[in-house]
């Protein structure tokens, strides 16, 4: 689903899609985009240990305060003040929206930056309303999408937003060509001879595109003007490193590499304004940190999903803090190695999965914050009993496999700097254990992780465990991403050839009960595989001051929330 490849755990980018085209065009995409590291999950640098001493003293303050508020003068002052301090736990990509395709940093971008369309707030869901386009219409044949432009919009440099913003934006992400410029790949042009009308043509009908750009990673309108000035030999990429060229609520007063982000308040915004007028965002990366600093009211709010289950718990025993759980789609999951090993066979792939008690490994490691998977795309993403994928839960088939096995053993990787991960990994271990199978459990760097798509051979493990989540709340970026030759997340290389014709079939189709019928047989065909094995649907969890009102978020944008929307009760 991502980006440039990179070595370091703080890329925080995640891999290529490198299918926004039909099967045929998918190598040609391939090697036109650089693949990029990173899951979605944003990666800790504290060690477990520190998160349940940092828990532990949370819990124990709680106790110790009978519930009272933190009686600090930060903690106090911070009711009043119209400034919001949030943290990331590593340095991200450059907040430019064609060059952004992380997780948590979308803190940021989603504040400086808007779309034509977004998805509807504080709802599961899957709802498509207005931003900077009012309304628009969509051809019988699929191929023309009219938006009809709101007016009164300005850029944070005063240009006023237009239909040659439009064109001038979607040319940008295109020339730039980094990961999410697959949403643009058949784009064939923008008719601007109407400012407030913005006429986009397509090659080829492809029933995502309007999701592509309700998507946190989607098309954001970029200043023509400013694109122009700063262009250089990058296209702008230098200069958006540490500027911004939107039209949202907040814009980018400065930027201290690998510290500190500064939002400020856009005073021509043209909605509502926001109660913060300052929004820090610094760089801390031990979890413990921040949740101390959260207590002592020097952070206003975590809502980067990275805490520890015991640390959620101490806030939620302490009144002077909210814990809201927000949806997502995100999904934690098994890969499954068909290609060598013992999973060769489907059958045993079919067995592993009716062996893994789902639910009490859901229920010990997301306690109140996940739900069994009952469909092979996260929850939402198609209706509910369509691609399910319900195994009933009996070891005793693999069991009896098991025993006639000469070689017994297999590998279980996980990302090494995933806490998270490691806990399921090591849960997953021992209840494999008891059908006779000996697991060994290994830590793979995340840049080792991120080379094996594309790259099969007698190195790669048996299983490997990890939590991701699709681009968009749709099918497609999903399952062509996870599931089919050349995604940037299918790790362990299956190859379900039927589920990818369905997959470009649906993508390609223009009715949406066809679209639907399309996406449901390519679910049911990848189910059927046995090469993925869905765990949960988790939620996301932000934790507050008491005080603090107006949590809102978007089911598909993971690790943060609608900061605009923050404000004392």
């Amino acid at each position: 689903m991502r980006h440039t490849k990179r070595s370091s755990p703080e890329a925080h980018s995640r891999p290529l899609f490198p299918g926004a085209a039909s099967s045929g065009d998918e190598a040609n995409l391939a090697t036109q985009r650089t693949r990029v590291p990173h899951s979605r999950m944003l990666r800790f640098t504290s060690t477990a240990a520190a998160f349940l001493l940092a828990a532990t003293v949370l819990a124990a303050c709680a106790s110790a305060n009978s519930g009272a508020a933190p009686a600090t003068p930060a903690f106090t002052a911070a009711k009043t003040s119209h400034v919001l301090n949030a943290a990331l736990t590593a340095n991200t990509q450059p907040p430019d929206p064609d060059v952004f395709y992380a997780g948590q940093g979308l803190a940021i971008t989603t504040s400086v930056y808007q779309g034509l369309v977004q998805y509807a707030p504080n709802t599961t869901q899957h709802r498509i309303v207005p931003d900077l386009a009012t309304s628009w219409a969509i051809s019988p044949n699929g191929l023309t999408y009219t938006f009809q432009l709101r007016t009164g919009v300005f850029f944070h440099d005063g240009t006023p937003f237009t239909s040659t913003a439009v064109a001038a934006s979607f040319d940008r992400r295109l020339a730039v060509n980094q990961a999410p410029a697959y949403m643009l790949a058949d784009l064939a042009s923008v008719g601007t001879s109407n400012p407030h009308v913005a006429i986009v043509r397509l090659k080829k009908p492809n029933s995502a595109f309007l999701d592509y750009l309700a998507s946190a990673y989607g098309p954001k309108m970029e200043s023509p003007t400013a694109l122009a000035a700063h262009a250089g030999a990058t296209h702008d990429q230098t200069w958006m490193k540490t500027h911004d060229a939107g039209t949202g609520p907040y814009y980018i007063a400065s930027v201290v590499p690998g510290q500190k982000y500064v939002l400020k308040a856009f005073p021509k915004y043209w909605g509502p304004k926001p109660y913060y007028t300052t929004v820090n965002i610094s760089i801390i990366p031990d979890m413990s940190t921040q949740q101390l600093e959260l207590q002592r009211g020097q952070l206003s709010i975590i809502m980067n999903d990275y805490l520890p289950g015991p640390a959620i718990q101490a806030f939620r025993a302490n009144p002077a803090f909210t814990v809201t759980e927000v949806p997502t789609l995100e999904m934690p999951m098994i890969w499954v190695n068909e290609r060598h090993g013992l999973f060769a066979s489907q059958t045993m792939r079919t067995d592993l999965a009716k062996a893994i008690d789902r639910r009490s490994l859901t229920q010990s490691v997301f306690p109140g914050r996940a739900n069994v998977s009952s469909q092979i795309y996260p929850k939402g993403i198609l209706p509910a009993g369509t691609a399910t994928f319900k195994p009933t839960y009996n070891p005793h088939a693999l069991t009896k496999a098991v025993a006639k096995l000469s070689n017994k053993s297999l590998q279980l990787a996980y990302q090494a700097d995933d806490p998270t991960s490691k806990l399921m990994a090591n849960l997953l271990q021992a209840e494999l254990a008891t059908t006779g199978l000996q697991v060994t459990v290994v830590a793979v760097p995340q840049a080792t992780i991120y080379n094996w798509p594309g790259n099969p051979g007698p190195s790669l493990p048996d299983l490997l465990i990890e939590t991701n989540w699709p681009d968009a709340y749709n099918p497609d970026t999903w399952a062509r991403i996870v599931m089919t030759p050349g995604g940037g997340l299918n790790y362990l290389n299956c190859n379900v050839p039927s589920g990818t014709a369905l997959l470009n079939a649906g993508r390609a189709a223009s009715a949406p009960t066809q679209v639907a019928r399309d996406y449901e047989k390519a679910g049911n065909a990848f189910a059927a595989s046995g090469c993925w094995i869905p765990l949960a649907n988790k939620e996301g969890t932000v934790v507050a001051p008491s005080w603090m009102s107006g949590i809102s978020y978007q089911k598909a944008v993971p690790h943060t929330v609608i900061i605009a929307d923050l404000h004392p009760k």
